[in-house]
């Protein structure tokens, strides 16, 4: 009797839902929910209503009957309001603060329910599914972690199969629309099976959950595998702060509870191969899906309008039923080419874009390295801007083709496919419109060269996302041409041999040698209180400091665990302070 006494919460400490506050706070439970017994659904996660200075506020229960001082007169709870996430997920949440530094509170309303949820249904029973008969899928859950790379055409569903053949499983994938079908999918095998932001209480009753990113931070009851697709899909990376990674996220977790987790991707990132080594798979398929690339310079032939529209595409285009023409561009690119013989001006040094910002002097857009403005192909010193964005590659395409293109941005809400059967636009095309029989990136060479040191990591899943639209149908492929003015690139030439191994080889070894993530790990502050800031940040000898590079900072370390330490010590300034941690676009 004793014991249940001692067990009955009369305090508990709460998590404030105010992002600028990261103290913890300890309330009284009122004695009427003890009469009541209301006091017993109180738990680790639990969402509940109380009075911070002079308004009321959601907050999360952190800590049941914790030590409190004596002569404090605590407030009393004001109302419990809903089920909330598991205390595993709670002590996950802590750890993926302190390793990307951002409030807790932002991350505790990621892992909670939408709508509130006053009481957990019993679980369903689920059908019995049996591990596909595939040595690499077998192998991938009997090693904790795995990677598998798999073709951009190939096949995911027996992964996912395998994974709900475990048990409880915790599936992610990039888009709401992949979602929905292997939800659907799931619930047809008899699965037990819930969307993360629609069927929130699912995983917490005992079920498979599938979801998006924030599904890491789901709370499932008996957790026996995890499976994410598409590993390399930077939607897998929160933009604001904290920068948090569902990859990592998982990795965590996974670890904590010893349970199978894999990642499936055609080309995983250096990120996950450092710490994962990725299981073989049939070259032949992935040969194949790769062949759908056709590479074409250009400047082949004189009929190229603003370089954008060679003879080849325009047949090309006239043929397909239906075609996607992306231009990845609204207003003005930086791209300088040789009025000469039309190379695209590059730096020496690292192969980035340049741009003359100073007459006389080419400056390399990503590390600053200069040299006189001299074509080094042909040595002429006459440069040209490529400027032609969607708007005007619209009309000039209308007026070759004759027919009406229309535009995709991502303003654009609604796609009228009576009008055309041409859609120009950003990368938005590529997620507006579910198939194509061809595919035209207008100008590559932007994507590569980018001012990002994941620019070949992110121009790779754009044509993965284009080989998988040509090949939506079953019963016919398209083709996905690439115009650049670097046809010789060494990326182009592994994906004419299919070879994506040697380019995942290549970029984790160029990541080694710039200490770039994850052989090192950075920290980019920005915001009017970044100045005082990394002034006190400078104490901590441990770290490298760069900038400030347009009122941006980047902070260097070797190590996660000593970049965090350093940020945590630093008390943070009054002004507004941004803090990203190893974000995906820098």
């Amino acid at each position: 009797m004793e014991g249940k006494k001692t067990s009955i919460p009369k305090t508990v400490r709460v998590i404030p839902d105010v992002p600028a506050v990261s103290k913890e706070f300890d309330y009284m439970v009122p004695d009427e929910w003890i009469e009541s017994g209301l006091a017993l659904r109180l738990r680790v996660g639990s969402l509940v209503r109380v009075q911070f200075r002079h308004r009321s506020i959601r907050g999360w229960v952190s800590e049941i009957n914790p030590q409190s001082e004596s002569n404090v007169r605590l407030q009393p709870l004001k109302k419990l309001s809903s089920e909330g996430p598991s205390e595993e997920v709670v002590s996950l949440i802590r750890w993926a603060v302190n390793r990307w530094h951002g409030p807790i509170s932002r991350l505790m309303k990621t892992a909670s329910p939408p709508r509130m949820v006053k009481t957990i249904r019993p679980s369903r029973p689920s059908s019995e599914v049996t591990m596909p008969a595939d040595e690499t899928i077998a192998r991938a859950f009997s090693t904790n972690p795995a990677i598998v790379r798999v073709p951009p055409t190939g096949d995911r569903w027996p992964y996912i199969r395998a994974a709900v053949s475990m048990g409880n499983a915790l599936i992610l994938l990039p888009t709401s629309s992949e979602v929905e079908i292997v939800t659907s999918r799931l619930k047809r095998l008899g699965i037990n099976a819930g969307e993360y932001n629609k069927d929130w209480s699912v995983g917490l009753s005992g079920g498979t959950v599938v979801g998006n990113r924030s599904a890491a931070f789901a709370s499932i009851k008996d957790l026996a595998a995890i499976l994410m697709i598409d590993e390399h899909d930077e939607s897998f990376q929160e933009e604001s702060s904290p920068t948090w990674h569902a990859r990592d996220v998982l990795l965590e977790r996974a670890r904590r509870k010893s349970i199978p987790c894999v990642f499936t991707s055609p080309i995983p990132t250096p990120e996950v191969r450092h710490q994962i080594a990725v299981l073989p798979t049939e070259r032949t398929q992935e040969k194949k899906a790769w062949s759908s690339i056709r590479i074409i310079d250009p400047r082949e032939d004189s009929s190229a309008m603003g370089g954008l529209w060679p003879r080849s595409t325009l047949q090309a285009l006239k043929s397909a039923k239906r075609s996607l023409v992306v231009l990845n561009r609204t207003g003005r690119a930086r791209l300088l080419a040789c009025r000469q013989c039309g190379e695209l001006v590059t730096c020496t040094e690292c192969g980035s874009a340049m741009q003359q910002l100073v007459e006389g002097v080419l400056e390399c857009s990503r590390f600053g390295h200069s040299r006189p403005v001299l074509c080094s192909a042909c040595l002429s010193t006459s440069m040209k801007n490529l400027r032609l964005g969607v708007t005007r590659a619209s009309e000039e395409l209308e007026a070759l083709m004759n027919e009406p293109v229309t535009q995709v941005t991502k303003e654009t809400s609604t796609v009228d496919f009576r009008k055309s059967r041409i859609y120009l636009g950003t990368e938005a095309v590529l997620h507006r419109i579910d198939w194509a029989d061809l595919i035209v990136f207008a100008d590559f060479d932007q994507e590569l060269l980018a001012k990002r040191y994941r620019c070949e990591e992110q121009a790779l899943a754009k044509l993965v996302k284009a080989i998988r639209l040509v090949h939506h149908r079953t019963d016919h492929s398209g083709s996905v041409i690439v115009q650049s003015r670097q046809p010789n690139n060494d990326l182009f030439k592994l994906i004419s041999e299919g070879d994506l191994e040697v380019w995942c080889d290549k970029e984790s070894r160029r990541r080694e040698i710039i200490k770039y993530p994850p052989f090192g790990h950075i920290a980019v502050l920005s915001g009017p209180g970044s100045h005082q800031f990394v002034e006190d940040l400078r104490s901590q000898k441990s770290l490298e400091i760069l900038g400030p590079n347009q009122d941006v900072w980047l902070v260097k370390s070797p190590r996660i665990e000593e970049l965090s330490e350093a940020l945590s010590k630093v008390r943070r300034p009054k002004e507004r302070l941004r803090i990203a941690i190893d974000p995906v676009r820098f």
